[in-house]
This record gives structure tokens, C-alpha cells and sequence, in this order.
């Protein structure tokens, strides 16, 4: 281990002094990184990872969150070189193993090149390039780190912004199936954004249960993938959203999108819907998170419908509870949201899945030319 401390003491010298042009760290700009030319290793805390990550990473952290909390606060407390030293002596202790672990690496991929990111292609990212290359092994630095990746995310989300679309928009109450059927259309090669599948979330106080949970910023990331596939389609089809789904905000410009568009309202038997509900929450493997969700909206209610309603949930009558849930708030709810839009509707009544999608795809062709004439 002792030639791994002397290169760390060398490599930390040149971190430190600011002023030396000796040593250049290879990189390789945002522009030009492609998953399928490199290995994109991200040496940022398991914390930092996990919020928000490029496409087919992997994760092999310098710091744990507790560590790189540490070298935080040193750094506020007593500056800059402090900081170096700890961050330095935390990453001594670990280089060997991601020696190792680059070495596997390359092995495994020996066609692409190796490129190293942190979170703003600082020191991170540097003292493990720097280190590697002096060790005999090819990487790269992504310059300006995950900050520059985020960056190129948001121009190309305003590009999109700029790009004139005509919008279809699927809406219905609760338990219509409009998931089931935008998914479907989008199988056929129909240029769909799901949004609730890109957020991770079904959009009601329900819409967490049996999902992980994303960021903001990885609903970006996969929003601007889908806007890029389709970005030579004159229109998209979309859900009927609000503006946050869950924890996540929907861009405006697909907001105004809706609004302005053609709204297909899908009409599903009343028990049809709350089976659907019933399949699609299964509350009896979920009924503590069926309860909490409950919880949040209880409040919303007339008194005695939720007390009935959190009575029946405690007693496993789920059926009845949905019922109850949409005549007493869903229902209502969507009725209201429903009156405060002016689009243009049409509306399919469909008796199964197969039906609503001939429908959809029926309304489509027939608004073709009026998606043309808006677009000119």
C-alpha cells in the first residue's frame, strides 16, 4: 500500500495548488458522451447517486454520505485544504479497491473507454483520473460533472418547449383505464408520453403504492428521452395530469399543451372502474399504505363519509370503500376540474380495452387534418 500513499500525497499537491499547469486531466464534454462509447463511472456519494444518475452508470463512491458530509463540514469550518487532507485520507483507504474494480471494468468492456464523473467534474473526479492515468489505466473526465448533464437536460427541454406540438389528451375519472390504453397505443408505435410512468407515480393519494419513487431530476432525464424520440412527431399523446403528480412537477409547456388540445374522455361502467382500481392497488397486500394514503385526504371529506370509509378499509371491505371513495370525493372531484377546462372533447364509451384503443386511434384519424391545420 505504500506506493498508493505516495501517489495520493503527489496527487494532492497538485489538487492544492491551483496554479499547476503541468498535469492535464483527458476529458471528454457533455456533448460528446455516449452510453454506448463509454463506461460512465460516478464516484459521488451513494446519496447523490441515487437522486439522480446518468444512463447505465455505475456507482463507485469515493464517499459514503457520511464521509462526504464530513468533508463538508470541515470545509465550511476550516476551509479548503482541510477539507483536501480528510477527503484525501478517506479516498487513501479505498483506491485499491477501485484499482481493482476499474481493472474488472475495463476487462469487461474492453471496446469502450472509461469515464470518470462527479458532481461538477471537480476533485473527485480529478483525483481518481489523475490517479488511474499514473497507474497505467485510459480514462476520462466528464467535464463539468453531473451539473453539465443536468445543464444539457434543461436546454434540450427548452428546445422541445419551443417546438410548436398539437396535444391528445386522454382523460376520464378514476379507473377508467386511460393508463392501460395510452400504453397499449404506445406498443403500436403512437407517439405517447406517460407521464405517470415516467414519474413513477399514479397520480392520486393512492398513486405511490408498490412504486419507487423518483426525483425531479430523473423525471427529466426520462421525459427529455421520450420528447427526443418523438421530436419529429407533429402531436403527443398524454394523460389528462395536474400539474404535480406526486412529488414531481410537470413542465409548463406541456401544461399549455393540454389545455390547448383535443380532449378524448373515456367512459367506463361505474363497477367496471372500481374492480379496475381494486386490480390495479391490490389493498390486500397493501393495506397499511391503502390506510395512510387515506389518511391524507379523509380530511377533505364530510366527517361521517370518512369515518365510514376508514371503517370499511379497517375491515377489509374494499370493494365498498372504493365505491364509497369514488361517489364521495373522486368523482366529485374530477367533475369540478373538469368544468374549469374549455377543450375541445370527444367522448368513447368502451366496454373493454380493446374497444377504447379502436376508439382512441379512431378519433386520432379523424382529427388529423385539424392537427395539421394547427400546426401551420
Amino acid at each position: 500500500m505504500g506506493c498508493f500513499f505516495v501517489l495520493m500525497k503527489s496527487i494532492g499537491y497538485r489538487m492544492m495548488n491551483m496554479y499547476d499547469n503541468q498535469f492535464q486531466i483527458p476529458k471528454v464534454d457533455v456533448l460528446s458522451w455516449d452510453p454506448n462509447k463509454y463506461v460512465t463511472v460516478d464516484v459521488r456519494s451513494p446519496g447523490e447517486y441515487q437522486e439522480f444518475s446518468m444512463p447505465s452508470s455505475i456507482n463507485l463512491p469515493i464517499f459514503d454520505n457520511d464521509e462526504r458530509s464530513k468533508v463538508g463540514t470541515v470545509y465550511k469550518q476550516m476551509g479548503k485544504e482541510e477539507a483536501i487532507r480528510l477527503g484525501l485520507d478517506f479516498f487513501s483507504k479505498k483506491i485499491q479497491g477501485i484499482f481493482d474494480l476499474i481493472l474488472n471494468l475495463r476487462s469487461s468492456y474492453s471496446t469502450k473507454r472509461i469515464v470518470i464523473v462527479c458532481a461538477r467534474g471537480g476533485m473527485r473526479s480529478n483525483s481518481v483520473v489523475s490517479t488511474l492515468n499514473m497507474l497505467g489505466i485510459d480514462c476520462l473526465q466528464l467535464d463539468g460533472g453531473i451539473r453539465a448533464y443536468r445543464e444539457n437536460i434543461t436546454t434540450r427541454l427548452q428546445t422541445h418547449a419551443e417546438r410548436l406540438k398539437f396535444y391528445y389528451v386522454l382523460s376520464g375519472n378514476t379507473g377508467t383505464k386511460k393508463t392501460d390504453v395510452l400504453r397499449r397505443l404506445k406498443l403500436e408505435g403512437y407517439p405517447v408520453i406517460d407521464l405517470e410512468d415516467l414519474a413513477s407515480h399514479r397520480g392520486s393519494a393512492f398513486g405511490g403504492i408498490g412504486l419507487k419513487s423518483r426525483s425531479q431530476k430523473e423525471f427529466e432525464l426520462l421525459l427529455v428521452g421520450e420528447l427526443d424520440r418523438y421530436y419529429h412527431s407533429p402531436y403527443l399523446l398524454i394523460e389528462s395530469e395536474s400539474k404535480r403528480i406526486g412529488n414531481i412537477v410537470v413542465p409548463d409547456f406541456i401544461m399549455a399543451g393540454k389545455r390547448k388540445g383535443v380532449r378524448i374522455e373515456l367512459e367506463y361502467p361505474f363497477m367496471e372502474r372500481v374492480q379496475h382500481l381494486l386490480e390495479t392497488y391490490q389493498p390486500n397486500n397493501n393495506q397499511n399504505r391503502i390506510i395512510e394514503a387515506f389518511l391524507i385526504i379523509k380530511k377533505r371529506m364530510q366527517k361521517h363519509v370518512g369515518n365510514e370509509i376508514h371503517d370499511l378499509l379497517l375491515k377489509r371491505d374494499y370493494e365498498k370503500a372504493f365505491v364509497m371513495l369514488l361517489t364521495h370525493y373522486y368523482d366529485p372531484r374530477y367533475d369540478h376540474s373538469m368544468r374549469q377546462e374549455h377543450q375541445e372533447i370527444v367522448h368513447v364509451n368502451f366496454t373493454d380495452i380493446y374497444d377504447a384503443v379502436a376508439k382512441v386511434k379512431q378519433v386520432i384519424a379523424d382529427k388529423q387534418i385539424d392537427c395539421f391545420r394547427r400546426m401551420v
